[in-house]
């Protein structure tokens, strides 16, 4: 199961992997009911006798011929799509920081729902004057509300340092003696 967690949430990869493990159980099953060999037969009109038993032969050995070539081009090809996902994944967490970023600093919005929106820009891997900002503006006057937004929050976070990032803000509240 981990390595699907790796892909939550991330559909066109499922798809990719499913279709993949789709080829691998159905083209073993093609070769041992003779279904490529008739193919490959019709395919190679025009081509010699001995060529085409040449053919069968690897076939039924259970060598397909080109078939490392096309392995290879689908392995390229979901190489390229991993690094399309991962570009539009990245370009997905700065929009989903910015949005967050606007809710975090606009003060007409409930404090409750502006703490909920700073837990999930940490989760992201935000930081830095922004979360200074919160930290200072947010949570150090609401710190009942704050211990209760993160032990409610149910976003899977992003980032790896997330948790340590909690534990520093608790120590900053805990240290200040406000």
């Amino acid at each position: 199961m981990e390595f699907f967690e790796m892909f939550d949430g991330n559909l066109p990869a499922l798809a990719v992997i499913g279709f993949v493990m789709l080829l691998c159980a159905i083209v073993p099953s093609l070769i041992s009911n003779g279904y490529l060999s008739r193919m490959l037969k019709s395919r190679g009109k025009g081509r010699s006798a001995a060529e085409l038993a040449e053919r069968m032969d690897k076939i039924e050995d259970g060598f397909v011929p080109d078939l490392g070539e096309v392995l290879g081009r689908i392995d390229g090809k979901l190489d390229a799509m991993q690094e399309s996902m991962t570009e539009m994944e990245t370009r997905l967490n700065y929009a989903d920081k910015s949005a967050l970023m606007g809710v975090i600093y606009n003060d007409r919005i409930h404090r409750v729902d502006r703490l909920r929106a700073f837990i999930n820009y940490l989760k992201l891997g935000g930081n830095g004057l922004v979360a200074e900002y919160a930290i200072e503006e947010l949570v150090r006057p609401n710190r009942d509300d704050w211990t209760r937004a993160v032990q409610e929050s149910r976003m899977t976070p992003r980032c790896d340092k997330y948790h340590e990032r909690i534990a520093e803000i608790n120590r900053r509240l805990h240290g200040a003696g406000d």
